[in-house]
């Protein structure tokens, strides 16, 4: 592909090195900035245009009527905006818009996309704060995925010697409507389980379905949940925010703390996120005192504002008054490894993210990962079935899926969410959540064309 990438930050430069060093495709990059143009011409094979994105004259300069795709990632919004527009109007394929202030979007979404004539979107903050929920919404040994705004959910269930299921097999104990087994991971295998197979202490189910399915099931598997009761959290109010509309979703939170180092915008939180439950608090997290008299007794602390340091200093603190957990936001992607040597339980990149779902975009169009098992060896992914495929019409039973994948769920495009069995039809614009083994991905990619 010739890919055009319009700003050299830490996402502009991680897309660049990986796309032609690893992914081997055709990359242009654009800059105003001689020093950041300098830097990846020294360290890439990349064609470098230093000038301004947003204008007509560089854009034409990068050759943007002969992008596949153009990738505008710059740290301005309005910059990014632009690219986006004049590259699609002067011939660029597919264009991607990274935004970091989403609020001018909220209601406005269909506008912005028919206007601006971008073809994904994605901000840095929306996607920070889905990975935190995602890393702290977890049971004793469950990992949480989260797909279509939450109706339906991947999760991990780990089995103990003590699980009634152990010795049992997979017919034994039958799957409730609503959800299925897609896989069992066991001893770092990943198996697509038969009815035959057997239950084994330390077998980790990958289940997809409905939630509140999805927990009976984890009852009747005799897993005791340790629910999340207490959060805190740190950082700008722009980003607690987005955390916070996301923590309201759940059930079993009881409080929630926020710090803010600003008394106005500490007061105007306060007003936006009132509620039982919630207190915000005007202060300092490296204010060990005060960590100790708030939330010394909290389950998990999110360390968010727009300063590594100071997230990690934060997280510190908050384990030693006595939080089980701390989440450090970490701004500089090389810092993730050194965070969580330091003892911080999570770190969380929004650039890496940013830079992973942009990479996935590029891999496969219209499909999106919505989670890796076993570091690649099984992917979980979204597929869009066009109007024209052969597999509109079908059942599942008729679509010949190849073996080592399981469709576990369906977005319909009028909103519903199917859980499908064999004879489920597959419709136009149907969103498949499918499992699949990476050995078989391009069959199953085959499959939905």
């Amino acid at each position: 592909m010739n890919i055009l990438i319009v700003g050299l930050g830490e996402v502009g430069f991680h897309l660049a090195k990986t796309l032609a060093l690893e992914e081997k495709h055709s990359v242009t990059v654009v800059d105003p900035n001689p020093i950041r143009t300098k830097r990846v011409g020294d360290a890439i094979d990349v064609r470098v245009v230093q000038g301004d994105g947003s204008r007509p004259d560089v854009l034409e300069k990068a050759d943007a009527a002969e992008a596949d795709l153009l990738l505008a990632v710059s740290n301005d919004d309005n910059a990014n905006m632009l690219s986006c527009l004049f590259g699609k109007r002067m011939g660029a394929r597919k264009t991607v818009l990274r935004i970091k202030d989403m609020r001018p979007f909220h209601g406005f979404r269909t506008f912005f996309r028919r206007n601006l004539e971008f073809d994904y979107v994605l901000s840095l903050e929306e996607l920070a704060a889905t990975e935190i929920v995602k890393t702290i919404r977890q049971n004793r040994a469950v990992g949480v995925e989260n797909f279509a705004e939450g109706k339906i959910q991947l999760r991990r269930l780990r089995l103990d010697e003590k699980s009634s299921f152990i010795g049992r097999s997979v017919a034994d104990e039958k799957v409730p409507q609503g959800m299925i087994i897609t896989a069992i991971d066991r001893a770092h295998e990943v198996i697509i389980p038969r009815g035959d197979h057997r239950y084994l202490p330390g077998d980790e189910l990958l289940v997809l379905g409905e939630p509140e399915v999805i927990e009976k099931f984890e009852k009747r598997a005799g897993l005791q949940s340790m629910h999340l009761r207490r959060v805190a959290m740190f950082g700008s109010p722009s980003m607690i925010g987005h955390v916070f509309e996301r923590l309201k979703a759940h059930r079993g939170i009881s409080r929630i703390t926020a710090i803010v180092p600003d008394r106005e915008e500490a007061e105007r939180l306060s007003t936006s996120v009132a509620g039982p439950g919630v207190n915000v608090l005007f202060g300092e997290a490296t204010d060990r005192d005060l960590l100790l008299e708030e939330i010394s007794d909290y389950d998990v602390f999110l360390g968010l504002s727009e300063a590594d340091e100071v997230n990690l200093m934060s997280c510190q603190l908050a384990k030693d008054v006595g939080v089980q957990r701390t989440v450090a936001l970490v701004h500089r992607p090389d810092y993730v490894g050194l965070y969580e040597q330091l003892g911080v339980t999570v770190a969380v990149s929004p650039r890496l993210l940013c830079a992973k779902s942009i990479l996935a975009f590029v891999r496969k169009g219209s499909i999106s990962t919505i989670a890796e098992i076993e570091a690649g060896k099984a992917e979980v992914i979204e597929v869009e079935i066009p109007k024209g495929s052969r597999l509109v019409d079908r059942s599942l039973r008729e679509a010949n899926f190849p073996k080592g994948c399981v469709v576990g769920a369906i977005a319909r495009e009028n909103g519903d969410i199917v859980v499908p069995r064999g004879d489920t039809v597959i419709e136009p614009l149907d969103n498949l959540v499918i499992f699949t083994l990476n050995e078989v991905i391009e069959a199953v990619l085959d499959r939905t064309r």
